[in-house]
């Protein structure tokens, strides 16, 4: 299953580096038999042109990738956003965070083929929007820019700021109730590893 668009959308992964919960870099973390970030590269690549990393550690280079950094440092996803904003050569692009290991290609190819019109696209998971799965347009840049400018950078708070497209996945069948998982600390990362050889 490849997204229609898939010539004019490439993939960005956010990898920003060291986490302050977990303090460590949590794509670099090995999850099972890969590192955490391999598991995404993997499920992203079927649906986009091609994959981008945007980190501040050079270390990811070893994954055969282009890595990119932050422009605007330490604020965190927005400035991960912003980068990947910035080196679009794409219409559109496909932002994920390095820290969902149960994505998967066909969740985000759906997304892909949702975004027509629309500046933002992502799904909503229990009546909130996921800023770190969906398409953005390149279009975006100059007033994410400016709402950094303005200190905003509260993801959330961010995308309402576009004409934003909300794609409801409860009852569709592509997205398993794990898929959103995020690791944000130990424990998380333990509860999903579980969760995994469990085969849930």
């Amino acid at each position: 299953m490849v997204a229609n668009n898939i010539n004019r959308i490439d993939g960005y992964i956010l990898a920003g580096g060291m986490s302050s919960r977990m303090g460590v870099d949590k794509g670099l973390l090995q999850f099972n038999d890969k590192p955490l970030v391999q598991r995404i590269i993997e499920q992203l690549s079927p649906a986009v042109n091609k994959v981008i990393i945007v980190s501040n550690n050079r270390e990811y280079e070893k994954f055969g990738l282009e890595v990119i950094g932050d422009l605007i440092k330490n604020i965190g996803p927005a400035g991960g956003i912003h980068a990947a904003l910035n080196h679009a050569q794409s219409e559109q692009l496909f932002i994920v965070s390095c820290d969902m290991p149960f994505i998967t290609a066909h969740a985000a190819t759906y997304i892909i083929q949702q975004a027509v019109h629309s500046q933002i696209t992502l799904a909503l998971h229990h009546g909130k929007v996921q800023a770190l799965f969906g398409v953005y347009s390149s279009q975006c840049l100059p007033k994410w820019k400016q709402l950094i400018e303005q200190g905003i950078i509260k993801l959330q708070e961010m995308v309402s700021h576009f004409d934003l497209l909300k794609i409801v996945i409860e009852k569709n069948e592509l997205f398993g109730d794990l898929l959103f998982t995020n690791i944000n600390n130990e424990n998380d990362f333990n509860t999903a590893l579980k969760q995994l050889k469990n085969g849930n």
